[in-house]
């Protein structure tokens, strides 16, 4: 008896299966340019690429044009992304809508995070990729590289960008997430020369 209630402990202990999101240069360029565009506010977007299990391949990032933007939230009309998703379904060529992005600015001295909030847990789509791309004054260059949080660091022009990815099952206020481990070999890999 004592021997089944410790297996069961040791079952909920278990943390649960990463997951990792494989970046292509052309979804980072699109994600790390439409962030800071619009820096001090932000912006949002779909993710296209291919789900696998625990793991997303993001081929593309498409921002949003028209999307209401302020310093702590951006928002998108609804018939807008209805239009979006009809043209996505007849010309994704194979790929599927894996999730979300948007960005998170510094607010005066606060700096902005990859960490969601509230909102971005209300707003999640359950079951997808969400990756936040957080953009900051720069204090001193730094190379792109993995950080050991397992997500994307550098620096560009006069910006720090950090991106990091969250996983839901459902949304919701104060819904607990799963971070993703974020990859992009093809930043990471540069070297200055």
């Amino acid at each position: 008896m004592a021997e089944n209630n410790e297996k069961k402990t040791n079952e909920k202990e278990k943390s649960p299966t990463p997951i990792e999101a494989y970046l292509e240069l052309p979804a980072f360029l699109v994600m790390v340019s439409s962030s800071v565009e619009v820096y001090h506010k932000e912006t949002m977007g779909y993710l296209l690429g291919i789900k696998g299990e625990n793991k997303f391949s993001v081929r593309y990032a498409i921002p949003f044009q028209t999307v209401e933007r302020g310093l702590t939230h951006a928002t998108i009309d609804m018939d807008r992304v209805g239009r979006i998703n009809e043209i996505l379904r007849e010309l994704s060529a194979g790929l599927e809508l894996i999730g979300d992005f948007h960005s998170h600015t510094q607010f005066g001295d606060s700096p902005a995070t990859v960490i969601p909030s509230n909102a971005d847990l209300m707003s999640s789509m359950p079951g997808k990729l969400n990756i936040i791309c957080a953009v900051n004054q720069k204090r001193r260059k730094s190379k792109w590289q993995e950080s050991a949080r397992k997500n994307i660091i550098g620096s560009v022009g006069d910006y720090h960008i950090e991106i990091g990815g969250y996983y839901v099952a459902e949304a919701g206020f104060n819904e607990k997430y799963q971070r993703v481990i974020i990859k992009c070999s093809a930043i990471t890999g540069l070297e200055e020369k």
